[in-house]
């Protein structure tokens, strides 16, 4: 009982320790913590400043939330006439917005710690001002003769879809994308801040080391993921043709016609690729050198660029996997989730696609669609 009566007044000893706290301290106590980020710097502080024992840890931790969430350190339940104190005053939010026209791509976490107004207020402002938040595309920048490349492929895949009815249904689109263990490169973490659409584009993509995957999709299915161990190299890709892709394909369509599109990446243009292509696929293949030439720079116009990677990415590194067999199971547990009402709506999306190509005399379009 002596036990309970002591830890008792121990805790109202704390309680009143903190309630003693002036708005003055208070304050200091919260501008050492957004310059140094650590409480037992702040206790130091404290130390060297007042010469007394410094506030609890858990004193010091109510004191940044309360100011996280309300925008003050003073006691937001007691009861006192006018608006409480916030940190979106006139002051506060001239600062915040001037940050943001010097540097649009700063993150609200580092206008927080560089102006000491919390995100939750700095979100408020921005909201206040208008702001968006808007993504940059990741664009290829498109060479000379490109544009004309587009228009040429462009043209050929509408009319087959007028000739034919069922020629969507006979297409199966490929390509390999790279996952890695930490993230990949992530649009979402990149963002603009301004009252109206920039249209920013980052034309460049950064390549990373990781797992390689290939996929096809078709609107009987999705094939596949089929894996390479390291770099993907033209005998590799055969290989994986003969043994796996087109066994897959076949199993699909069976004895039905269909067109294998890949892109231009050089393990598709080996010359023993080509001439298994040509042999198996005559008249049926779409790439560099094939029947019908698919062209360069274009992920814009492939459902696997423009819809399944960036799809499969923000469910797999959602995940968080944590070693490479967890990485390639979460990227098939993705890739068995997809509908088939999906696959149709992503096949709609490719004619739409070709078409403002085509508006555009072969030139960039998705600031379009």
């Amino acid at each position: 009982m002596n036990v309970s009566v002591t830890m008792r007044q121990a805790g109202q000893s704390k309680k009143m320790a903190e309630a003693r706290l002036s708005f003055e301290e208070r304050k200091t106590i919260l501008k050492w913590y957004l310059k140094f980020e650590k409480v037992a710097e702040v206790q130091r502080q404290w130390r060297r400043e007042y010469a007394t024992e410094p506030p609890t840890r858990l004193t010091i931790a109510r004191i940044r939330d309360k100011f996280e969430m309300h925008g003050t350190v003073c006691d937001v339940h007691l009861g006192r006439s006018g608006r409480p104190r916030t940190a979106t005053s006139p002051a506060s939010s001239a600062m915040v917005l001037e940050q943001f026209t010097r540097s649009p791509q700063k993150s609200t976490k580092q206008c927080a710690r560089e102006t000491g107004v919390s995100r939750t207020s700095i979100r408020r402002i921005l909201k206040t001002a208008k702001g968006k938040v808007f993504i940059p595309r990741l664009l290829h920048a498109l060479n000379e003769d490109d544009p004309d490349r587009r228009v040429q492929y462009c043209e050929w895949f509408q009319n087959m879809v007028r000739e034919d009815e069922e020629f969507m249904g006979k297409m199966v689109w490929s390509g390999e994308a790279q996952f890695k263990l930490n993230g990949t490169v992530n649009r979402h973490n990149c963002v603009f801040w301004a009252p109206e659409n920039p249209h920013i584009h980052v034309e460049e993509e950064v390549n990373v080391p990781g797992l390689n995957v290939w996929c096809g999709l078709s609107l009987r299915g999705l094939i596949g993921p089929f894996f390479f161990e390291g770099t993907v190299t033209g005998q590799m890709y055969l290989d994986m043709l003969r043994t796996s892709i087109l066994p897959a394909i076949r199993t699909l369509f069976g004895n039905d016609r269909f067109y294998f599109q890949q892109d231009g990446a050089p393990p598709h243009f080996h010359r023993d690729v080509r001439a298994y292509l040509d042999e198996n696929l005559a008249g049926q293949w779409i790439g560099r050198r094939g029947v019908v030439e698919f062209p360069p720079r274009s992920p814009d116009l492939t459902p696997l660029d423009f819809y399944l990677w960036g799809t499969l990415k923000d469910v797999v590194y959602r995940r968080k996997p944590a070693t490479l067999a967890e990485l390639q199971q979460e990227i098939e547990t993705a890739c068995a989730a997809i509908q088939m009402d999906t696959l149709v709506n992503v096949a709609q999306a490719v004619v739409h696609r070709n078409q403002k190509c085509l508006d555009t005399d072969g030139n960039h379009f998705e600031h379009l669609l």
